[in-house]
């Protein structure tokens, strides 16, 4: 039976690499695993503990690609600055976030109100439907650019720019649904 602990000296391959640190152990046979001993005896070192966060996992925002590639100066040092551990960061986002989902549903609901109860507009929308598959065009063009292409959705303009879009066209199609 051959192991790394009785191998002969001139054994090794031509691709390895000679190293001067300590062979590990060799692993135990199949009867020493199965005989129920090991650990329980003491026999084998525990395995060496690994840290939770190991320091070759960080990756520095300012040096990925990911982030603050092409943005605006000072937005890495944003992004290492705050932690969403603090109550008022998450606070704030909370806010934001409902307050962006209250304009788009206030956006909606006075576009199908307008839809709904003024008749010139229900008479003109009921007489030229293809107003319906271009704001359906809009939408989907709209939906696909937010949703496969990330640099669009995350640079300030932008955003903002597609989600109107986005918002104007879903509340004409819900218009137009409501006649």
């Amino acid at each position: 039976q051959l192991s790394v602990n009785n191998k002969p000296p001139n054994s090794e391959g031509q691709g390895e690499k000679k190293d001067n640190a300590t062979a590990p152990p060799a692993p135990p046979t199949y009867e020493e695993a199965t005989a129920g001993e090991g650990m329980k005896s003491g026999a084998y070192p525990p395995p060496p503990s690994v840290p939770l966060h190991p320091s070759w996992a960080y990756v520095d925002p300012s040096t990925s690609p990911s982030y603050g590639s092409g943005g605006y100066p000072g937005d890495t040092e944003m992004l290492t600055t705050f932690s969403w551990d603090d109550r008022n960061v998450r606070r704030v986002f909370i806010r934001k976030v409902y307050a962006i989902l209250m304009v788009q549903l206030l956006v909606t609901l006075v576009i199908v109100a307008f839809f709904t109860f003024c008749e010139p507009v229900k008479g003109y929308i009921q007489m030229h439907s293809a107003w319906y598959w271009a704001s359906y065009a809009v939408f989907f063009v709209t939906y696909l650019i937010l949703a496969c292409c990330s640099g669009p959705r995350r640079y300030f303009p932008w955003n903002l720019i597609l989600l109107s879009i986005f918002t104007l066209s879903m509340a004409y199609l819900t218009g137009m649904l409501s006649r």
